[in-house]
């Protein structure tokens, strides 16, 4: 939908900087544990400050591909994010 970002399992409205940087650091949790398995993606690999925003977002999108391992994420889940193909577990 335009003029929405997804932060999180909803989608929330992109009202500033803040909100698209955060939406950035979910999509980017989500592809980093779809990109490979648990062990070679692992979520201690979030690079973004500990307390940050954008560190509990890479958090919840990595939290979300892990739930989906063995499969896929409906497209209900993940908002605005393009959908990152099946999961390795």
């Amino acid at each position: 939908m335009a003029g929405k970002m997804t932060t999180s399992a909803s989608a929330t409205n992109n009202a500033g900087a803040g909100l698209i940087s955060q939406s950035r650091a979910y999509s980017e949790g989500v592809f980093y544990r779809a990109a490979g398995t648990l062990v070679g993606q692992p979520k201690a690999s979030n690079p973004h400050p500990v307390g940050s925003p954008d560190h509990d977002s890479w958090d919840a999108g990595w939290d979300l591909a892990e739930a989906n391992k063995g499969g896929s994420i409906s497209r209900a889940d993940l908002g605005s994010v393009a959908d990152p193909g099946a999961i390795s577990a």
